[in-house]
């Protein structure tokens, strides 16, 4: 897996990945951003931005906000639909601003999709400043592993998520990978929150712009993916079609030294 293939597969639906997917886990970015206590004129960089939707929150919290992301797709949305911030696209393990250039540095379910986890984490640490902070997030919730389960296999290994390389859901193992990578303390807290989708063909095309479900979609055909989704969300229909989902993401806040 590396950022080609993952701006290539991220790019495939910006739109759909803005309109049906991104805003659905705003109150992640919501919880975090009350826990940041942004000044005007923080210097944060968004790694693994997206289609722009916290770097425009943080921007308009009076933050100086950079996004970087591989999908040229999604970055060409943020520049015309979320201008707020600024944005390039580029690889995580090798990203392109100088040492200490941010005050905050976040990456929300982004570093589990880089080729080399551990050396993301080591360019997110190059790029923050003393005394600043990292805010890393994953999803661990079993509702989210569990369609984890059923979509990966269905894509090509190398373009889905290998935790075997280092597993952030595990909170040992995360908290020493920061600290190895340069960060002085590392707390962790999980935010958890419901999401609904009016029906099932709702729910299901709410996944549909993911970059693991595209690859899949690529690799094994729609129908198989659609029957895939349709076996997890169908036995959490409730009697009028409507459906909850229970997000969980670990949230690790990383602080380097004065």
């Amino acid at each position: 897996m590396n950022a080609t293939i993952q701006g290539r597969l991220w790019s495939s639906d910006p739109q759909g990945w803005a309109q049906t997917a991104e805003g659905r886990i705003r109150p992640l970015y919501v919880r975090v951003l009350e826990r940041l206590h942004l000044r005007p004129g923080t210097r944060l960089l968004d790694v693994g931005c997206g289609s722009g939707l916290f770097a425009e929150l943080a921007a308009q919290r009076g933050a100086d906000v950079v996004g970087l992301d591989a999908a040229p797709g999604l970055v060409e949305y943020a520049r015309r639909r979320r201008p707020a911030a600024r944005y390039v696209v580029d690889d995580m393990e090798h990203i392109p601003f100088s040492d200490s250039g941010f005050d905050i540095v976040t990456a929300f379910n982004s570093v589990l999709y880089a080729a080399d986890p551990r050396h993301a984490l080591a360019e997110i640490t190059r790029v923050t400043a003393p005394a600043g902070c990292a805010v890393v997030t994953v999803g661990v919730g079993p509702e989210q592993a569990e369609s984890a389960a059923l979509i990966n296999p269905l894509a090509p290994h190398d373009e889905v998520p290998d935790r075997s390389t280092l597993d952030l859901a595990d909170a040992d193992a995360a908290r020493s990978a920061l600290l190895d990578a340069g960060f002085a303390s590392v707390t962790s807290t999980d935010i958890a929150f419901d999401i609904e989708f009016n029906d099932q063909n709702e729910a299901i095309a709410a996944q549909m712009p993911a970059g693991p479900v595209t690859a899949a979609v690529r690799h094994s055909g729609r129908a198989a993916v659609e029957a895939a989704l349709g076996s997890f969300f169908a036995p959490r229909s409730r009697a009028d079609g409507t459906i909850r989902l229970g997000l969980v993401f670990r949230c690790y806040l990383a602080q380097r030294a004065r």
